[in-house]
């Protein structure tokens, strides 16, 4: 009974374990290099969309006129001040895009003066300046 025990005991804590058998085993892993996969087009969605669509009028008269003005749009984003309705005054480059333009961000207008906000393909949203009584503007 003892050396059935003994056995199951070191069986147990790995002492007669048949892996250590002969001495520890040692995996080697082969290095593969495999070729990069070349960009998908989708990488080229933000700029094409832009490019087509973020300085041109979204809509027909001056009353209804959007910009492409989502966040995740822009970067190199720097809060510069704050306008009379209480938003965050922005420059910023369109991601894609050349020039420095300054405005406002849709997220913090859609929480203020939701309607000034127009939603666009893919989920991005398009701030209407002439509702806020404001003018996104480039500066360089």
């Amino acid at each position: 009974m003892r050396k059935v025990l003994l056995l199951s005991t070191a069986l147990t804590l790995g002492t007669l374990n048949p892996v250590f058998a002969g001495g520890p085993v040692v995996i080697e892993d082969d290095v593969v290099v495999v070729e990069a996969k070349p960009a998908s087009s989708t990488g080229m969605l933000i700029p094409l969309l832009l490019i087509a669509a973020i300085l041109v009028v979204v809509a027909g008269d001056d009353e209804e006129t959007a910009v492409l003005s989502d966040i995740r749009l822009k970067k190199d984003i720097q809060r510069i001040g704050t306008n009379r309705l209480g938003l965050g005054v922005y420059r910023y480059r369109y991601k894609g895009l050349e020039g420095v333009y300054e405005g406002v961000m849709a997220h913090e207008v859609e929480v203020m003066h939701p309607g000034a906000i127009r939603a666009m393909p893919y989920g991005f949203k398009a701030v209407n300046y002439a509702k806020l009584g404001l003018e996104m503007r480039r500066v360089a």
